[in-house]
């Protein structure tokens, strides 16, 4: 059975390239592109991973991460945090993992692969 891999990027491209590489992987990918896509996509099944952009219109990844590590619902997915600038304190948001957005195809997959 494939993983689910949840993708929460707003820049399009960044989203489609990324999910590009994953079903490529043999992935199963869903998309988002805000914090209330995040929050519906959760609603409705519960992936097996997240890639969770920092910067996005209606919230900020940081805290969409510690609100996910928080809740016993959805503490035990992993998260990886994307973004072209680490800011915010990746540790305190307790997620799984980082991507910068400057990455390689490989890098992406390798990352998902560690976590689930």
């Amino acid at each position: 059975m494939k993983k689910d891999v949840l993708i929460i990027e707003d820049d399009n491209d960044t989203g489609y390239l990324v999910a590009y590489v994953l079903k490529g992987a043999h992935y199963e990918v869903r998309r988002g592109a805000s914090a209330s896509d995040l929050e519906f996509e959760l609603s409705a099944k519960l992936p097996d991973v997240i890639l969770l952009d920092i910067m996005l219109p209606d919230g900020n990844g940081i805290d969409l991460c510690r609100k996910i590590k928080k809740s016993k619902l959805t503490s035990h997915i992993p998260v990886i945090i994307m973004s072209a600038h680490q800011s915010g304190n990746l540790e305190a948001a307790r997620a799984d993992g980082f991507i910068n957005k400057t990455f390689r195809i490989m890098e992406v997959i390798a990352s998902v692969k560690r976590v689930c």
